[in-house]
């Protein structure tokens, strides 16, 4: 039996169902959000609808509609839809998503724990855990989701964050300014990988922004290093990391198509970055606290020879 077999029971719920599908296929969100409602009425017990109409207003970013859509879909929850759906709730995972873009931690957790997700507590305090680092999608330039509204802050740029639960990260690259986005900021994610990026000797999954969450503030700068090899970076990083700096190797940026982003980056296709005798650096942070953690570094390596600090917003 489908997803909405036993809405044939109900009137007018196959109707709705159909015309729920076919405002689907050809975009119209303005009719899958009435009938979203419409579903809910006439199918109000069914997990499937209540499911469905919170993934609206998930595509939407209407999180709090969202999280009582889907806390309702939890509720509904059955054995049969557990076996639909191998055994986990989805809806649980919306909800988590919903919650922690509405800030309430206290469903966040609990939604977690319903989806199986263990280590997670009861309680009211925001979810701060180390979920490792992952690869997100800012901007993403394909929606994941029909009658998806877009996270158009700037470019697409994929970046790694520090995940601290299943559905926040913050961002640990220093982000191009056309990305809209600064060292630090506060990102909600989606679940659902969208490519891979390799980290050392693993394979790790992408996931698709879906909002900014918090903007960190910090000033976005550039600099140009001329002798620069892997272990003075790395230096670098390590003298910036404890002073809440941003450092990046810009110089090493892969421009690549859509196609290769959305999977695993394809060596077949040309992707190289820019050929270059300067090392770019990208920084986050003060004038100031970035200068005096630039002058330790180069204190000692007269090798290097830095170009002038370049503010960029």
């Amino acid at each position: 039996m489908g997803l909405f077999g036993r809405l044939g029971r109900q009137r007018g719920a196959r109707e709705v169902w159909a015309e729920w599908q076919e405002a689907d296929r050809v975009g119209d969100f303005e009719a899958a959000g009435r009938l979203a409602r419409e579903m809910v009425k006439v199918a109000g017990g069914e997990f499937g609808a209540w499911f469905e109409a919170g993934l609206y207003s998930k595509a939407r970013a209407e999180w709090a509609e969202s999280a009582q859509r889907n806390q309702r879909a939890v509720e509904l929850f059955t054995t049969e839809d557990a076996r639909t759906y191998d055994g986990v709730n989805p809806a649980a995972w919306n909800l988590g998503i919903a919650a922690t873009a509405l800030g309430d931690w206290a469903t966040a957790r609990r939604a977690w724990s319903a989806y199986g997700i263990e280590g997670i507590s009861e309680g009211s305090e925001p979810i701060d855990g180390d979920y490792g680092l992952t690869p997100i999608r800012l901007n993403p330039d394909r929606p994941s989701l029909a009658h998806q509204v877009p996270v158009a802050i700037g470019n697409t740029e994929v970046v790694w964050c520090w995940r601290r639960s299943p559905a926040h990260a913050v961002i640990s690259s220093v982000p191009l300014p056309d990305s809209g986005h600064r060292f630090r900021d506060v990102v909600l994610h989606d679940g659902e990988p969208k490519g891979l990026r390799r980290r050392g000797d693993h394979e790790v999954a992408v996931f698709d922004q879906l909002a900014l969450l918090d903007e960190s503030g910090l000033q976005t700068w550039q600099a140009q290093v001329l002798g620069a090899g892997p272990d003075d970076l790395t230096a670098l990083a390590d003298l910036a990391g404890p002073r809440d700096l941003g450092v990046d190797d810009w110089s090493g940026i892969r421009l690549m198509c859509s196609d290769c982003s959305h999977g695993l980056p394809d060596d077949a296709h040309d992707h190289e970055p820019a050929s270059n005798d300067a090392v770019r650096l990208g920084l986050a942070g003060s004038e100031a606290d970035l200068r005096a953690c630039l002058d330790s570094w180069l204190a000692d390596r007269p090798h290097l020879t830095l170009a002038e600090l370049t503010f960029l917003w």
